[in-house]
Order: C-alpha cells, then structure tokens, then sequence
C-alpha cells in the first residue's frame, strides 16, 4: 500500500508543522494545535513537571504535544509513541522542525498484551482518528451520520489498514531502563485508553506520578479508568470541554497521592 505524502502546513502566523496529506488533515491538526498551544489542555497548573521531567507521549500523532512540552521543559526527556505507518514520517520531521529531535521515537502501539502484529485503522480523511480499536469510532461515525448523512460519514471513516505491533508500558518500561519515574505519562489512543493502563503492571504503578488522558466514556470506560486511578492511588478530577460533550470525550488528570 502506498503511504499518503506528507505536506507543509502553517495553523497560525506563528507555527508551522508537517501534515499527513489527507482530506482534513490540516483541519484535524489545527484544532489539536489550538487545545495544546493555545488551550494548553496538558499544561493545568495542577500538573507539575519538574525541570528535568520524564515524560512519556502516548499517541504522539505528529508530535504537538511533544513539541509543546519540549518548547517549556527544554531539559525534559520525552518518550513519542506512535504506531500510525502515515503519521510516522510527519512526527519525525517536525520533531526536527521544531528543535525537538532529542525526542525519542517509538514506531508501536502500546497496549494490553505484547503481540508482533495487530490491525490498526489508518482513516485518511481523519487521521487522528486512527486507531488500534476501530470498534470504539462506531459511535463517532453515528453521530456524523445521524447530523451530516451517511455519505459524509463514510467519507470521513475511509479506512485503510495496516499491521503494527504492539507492547504493553511494564514491557517498555523493562526495555527502557534509563527510566526510572515517569514524571507525565500523557495518552491520547482514540479508544484504546483502557489497554494502555492495563498494560501497566502493578509493580510498575507507582512509578507513575502523574497522568493527562483523553477518554471517551463509551461502555463505562471513564468509571473503569476512574476506578483503577483509585486503586494504584492517586488523585483524579475530569473536565469534559464543551466541544468535546457531545462525543463523550473527557480529559483525566491523576497526580499521585502524597
């Protein structure tokens, strides 16, 4: 299969980055640049990253996140995770367009359980959209449909599919042994949120002191994820952004009890 190209694109007067080239694609990164530059979603004053944090990008997409993190903490060490074959080449060049290419990239999903190959959905209309567990965009599809028609719908979930694989954070985590605390651990995984916390071994727990996560509540996935932030204890609060109510999506943040 033939992989999109990859285009320049100016969101503002002030930032430029690397696109997938896709039908929306500059419309989708415009609105994920405006909730992290300008909303700045993952930057609450209730979230404290250290000078030299440790920060793992889970769901890196093109590498905003990145980027904006890096462009605060220079001295922080952050970890991109994207497994999108597409998505891929953006992330890289606009870690290296914007001065951030001591970020380090990681070409995987992170999930439940290892596997060398599992399906991943790449939608070429919405491409940061794309995601491991196609099965949790049924509801967004309907929702297009139910507002636009179909046609508009199945033009947005074109989908192509790909094989990547797969490993859970404790397997990472094991791989990675200059990590020692993970100052942040942002995720962002369209659906498979769940996975990537399950994927976190109970002696692996309280390395973590800190988490942003995007959730959509879709069969009892926020009370789920609420529920096992209160059992490797931590301290958890949910803002659901106007914007995003009518998807079901909310924003969880966890800081680790003292």
């Amino acid at each position: 299969m033939t992989l999109p190209s990859i285009e320049y694109v100016q969101l503002d007067s002030n930032f430029s980055c690397y696109s997938v080239a896709t039908e929306n694609a500059v419309d989708e990164l415009l609105g994920i640049y405006k909730e992290t530059f300008l909303n700045k979603t993952y930057f609450r004053e209730d979230i404290i990253i250290p000078k030299h944090a440790t920060v793992l990008d889970i769901g890196a997409n093109v590498g905003l996140f990145s980027i904006a993190l890096k462009r605060r903490y220079p001295a922080a060490r952050v970890h991109a995770f994207e497994p999108s074959p597409p998505t891929l080449e953006a992330l890289r060049r606009n870690l290296k367009l914007h001065g951030a290419d001591d970020v380090v990239v990681h070409p995987f999903a992170v999930g439940r359980a290892g596997q060398s190959a599992v399906p991943f959905s790449f939608f070429r209309n919405l491409p940061g959209n794309s995601t491991c567990r196609p099965d949790q965009k049924a509801f967004d599809k309907a929702q297009i449909v139910a507002d636009w028609g179909t046609e508009l719908g199945d033009h947005l979930y074109a989908v192509d599919q790909f094989v990547v694989p797969l490993k859970p954070l404790s397997t990472v985590l094991r791989e990675l042994r200059e990590i020692d605390n993970i100052d942040l651990l942002k995720i962002d995984v369209e659906g498979a949120e769940l996975d990537v916390l399950e994927g976190l071994d109970d002696d692996d727990w309280p390395r973590v002191r800190q988490i942003v996560m995007e959730v959509q509540d879709l069969n009892g996935a926020l009370s789920m994820v609420c529920h096992i932030l209160d059992r490797q204890n931590f301290l958890w609060f949910i803002e659901t952004p106007p914007e995003l109510a009518k998807m079901r999506y909310s924003l969880v943040y966890a800081v680790r009890k003292q």
